[in-house]
């Protein structure tokens, strides 16, 4: 019985450690800048994101100019990196 009982507990702190040790959720201070999916927004799929496509997200919009490093009027995918930005499935 009492091996039972050890089994059982061994388990439920495995399960609870298991909880713990996931990815924690965003931050409530996340802007929308940062959370946004940016490969969405190439819609030309130019590997960049133009002042035009960042119109679409008002927060990037109103921070273009200082996230375009090289000030060509593009963002690329290392300038967004560098800004913190999230990734999306092709590659911002």
């Amino acid at each position: 019985m009492k091996a039972i009982i050890k089994v059982s507990t061994l388990a439920a702190l495995l399960a609870a450690s298991a909880a713990f040790a996931q990815d924690p959720a965003p931050s409530s201070s996340t802007t929308g800048a940062q959370s946004a999916d940016y490969s969405k927004l190439d819609t030309n799929a130019d590997g960049v994101i133009t002042k035009d496509e960042a119109k679409a997200d008002p927060a990037l919009s109103s921070e273009f100019d200082k996230l375009d490093a090289d000030k060509n009027g593009k963002l690329s995918s290392s300038e967004l990196a560098k800004a913190g930005m999230k990734k999306g499935n092709d590659g911002y």
